[in-house]
């Protein structure tokens, strides 16, 4: 991986959705705070594009043009929720079968589909909303 790609807060949003996607059963606890860190490092990415290039003339109708994208406003909407109030609001899966991974008793939207699962989606979704301003950006 290219040391300069290792420090930005999506590498970081990766690196801790991994760890998560590692946790045993037995590590919720590691796993919820691996999640929030990746979802708290996902919204910081936008945060550091606008630091970059607020002051380009487009910057405002791109910015402007975020609102109700979903990945957008996932992060959004959890990262805030984990900064000012509480952790994620997760739903969370009972089960007497075994599982191998904690990722399997978390869930955002459906409990069919993996907390970490719903984050990476998000994740790859946000990721190509901020290569593609970075591409206008960079002009």
């Amino acid at each position: 991986m290219n040391p300069a790609h290792e420090r930005t807060a999506v590498a970081r949003a990766e690196f801790f959705l991994a760890l998560a996607e590692q946790c045993s059963p037995e590590q919720r606890t590691e796993f919820e705070a691996f999640l929030e860190a990746a979802i708290v490092f996902a919204r910081a990415a936008l945060h550091r594009l606008k630091n970059e290039f607020e002051s380009h003339p487009s910057w405002n109708v791109w910015f402007a043009q975020l609102k109700g994208n979903p990945a957008v406003e996932f992060f959004r909407e959890h990262r805030d929720f984990v900064l000012k109030e509480a952790s994620p609001k997760v739903g969370q899966i009972i089960s007497f079968n075994r599982v191998a991974t904690a990722a399997q008793l978390y869930y955002f939207e459906n409990p069919s589909i993996t907390a970490t699962t719903t984050v990476r989606e998000h994740l790859r979704l946000y990721v190509q909303t901020l290569q593609d301003a970075e591409a206008c950006f960079r002009k």
